[in-house]
């Protein structure tokens, strides 16, 4: 997370074709959003997952939480 970099150790197919096997952390996860989030929560599902801003909204927290809805109508 410290350079933004992810590499795939296993994954299911789905996922796997949104992603790829490796690359830049940050875009990979908005690219998710994009595909998987209703359009009205993307904003705030990108800012949740922005990882060059994640060490310090962790600094004095345990952990962090969010709620949206996917396009499929869930709630994560």
């Amino acid at each position: 997370m410290q350079r933004d970099y992810f590499e795939e150790i296993s994954n299911d197919d789905e996922t796997h074709r949104l992603t790829g096997n490796n690359g830049c952390a940050s875009e990979k996860l908005y690219q998710l959003c994009d595909a998987t989030v209703v359009p009205e929560y993307r904003d705030l599902v990108r800012r949740f997952m922005d990882v060059p801003t994640l060490a310090e909204r962790l600094k004095n927290e345990e952990y962090i939480s969010t709620e949206y809805r996917m396009c499929d109508g869930s709630w994560h």
